[in-house]
């Protein structure tokens, strides 16, 4: 049984405590929010303890991997203090808000001997991981251009969202899950350009972005100021020399929690026939993403998806983009 701390209480907190109850081999120890009455109630529907100090949870004995679901700018400081306590580590994107912070992870994670995971759920989301598949089969033939996008309102799950100094912006919030999708795909960009819109608040919060994958164009798009009433909607498609794989979600409201409302489609199109749907494991892709901590910490093997190191890619790769933003020129990785 892998014994979990679940620092935050918000909308993500949410998220990772309802999956971890479901995942066999896991249990909830306790929730920590700075707010007490969020803890308590979360805590109680998992029969977890409450906290209203992180520090408390982490060095619980009890506690062996902790779960950091809080504001963006908190990150590097609680995943630093659980790795040096002997904890292992699932931390919510984005990793951090410099590569700097990163880095400082890593080498905790390295010195400590445990675990450091990035939770990327685009990498463990069905149709997405079957979209992949797809391309790396090769049954399309070689890879040619791939657009993605993300489109929302502006989050209101919490306050601190309001703040680009806690979230980095949009770019480092919202687009970011994008062009990890990319990298994942096809590499490291060799360089991209990027143009943008400051949000109500003054952060990035609107990204357009051509990233070049030595000579797989690709674009993708991230903008958290659609007007209310506007679907959450996101959606990835790859041209190939032999047809298209394309995946489109639009869901049933405004924000990623609103998806089980909406409708999908994972299609391949090839010149001459029907669009045809491709296979995929069903489940949900923050569950996925838990149980593959869960089991990384179990084995004592390395995650697949969501590695530091790839962690790491997906903030340079966004703070590359805002900086093209801010100069109005390339930028090279």
């Amino acid at each position: 049984m892998v014994h979990v701390g679940v620092l935050g209480a918000g909308f993500m907190g949410g998220t990772h405590v309802r999956a971890l109850a479901k995942i066999p081999g896991a249990t909830v120890v306790g929730v920590s929010s700075q707010s007490a009455s969020k803890a308590a109630a979360l805590a109680q529907e998992v029969g977890a303890e409450p906290f209203d100090d992180p520090m408390a949870l982490i060095n619980d004995p009890r506690v062996e991997a902790v779960s950091i679901t809080l504001p963006s700018n908190l990150h590097k400081q609680y995943a630093v203090a659980a790795l040096n306590a002997g904890k292992h580590v699932l931390v919510e994107k984005p990793m951090g808000l410099s590569v700097a912070e990163c880095d400082e992870m890593i080498e905790a994670a390295r010195q400590a001997g445990r675990l450091l995971m990035v939770a990327m759920v685009l990498r463990h989301w069905p149709e997405y991981v079957a979209l992949a598949r797809v391309v790396r089969s090769g049954e399309l033939g070689k890879p040619l251009s791939a657009t993605a996008f993300r489109l929302c309102t502006a989050p209101a799950w919490s306050p601190w969202f309001s703040n680009p100094e806690l979230t980095g912006g949009e770019v480092l919030d919202l687009h970011i899950h994008d062009l990890d999708l990319l990298n994942w795909l096809f590499g490291t960009p060799t360089r991209l350009f990027s143009r943008g819109q400051r949000g109500a608040h003054g952060g990035w919060d609107a990204a357009l972005t051509v990233l070049d994958y030595n000579g797989v164009a690709c674009f993708a798009e991230g903008n958290a100021m659609m007007p209310e009433g506007y679907p959450f909607t996101m959606a990835l498609r790859v041209l190939c020399e032999k047809g298209v794989v394309e995946y489109t979600l639009r869901a049933g409201g405004e924000q990623v929690d609103s998806i089980d409302a909406g409708a999908n489609s994972l299609l391949i199109y090839e010149p001459g026939a029907a669009p045809r749907p491709v296979e995929h494991e069903g489940g949900d892709g923050y569950y996925n993403e838990l149980a593959a901590f869960v089991e990384s910490v179990r084995s004592g093997q390395p995650p697949e998806q969501g590695a530091a190191e790839q962690g790491r890619l997906a903030v340079q790769t966004a703070l590359a983009a805002r900086q093209s933003i801010e100069s109005g020129t390339a930028v090279a990785l």
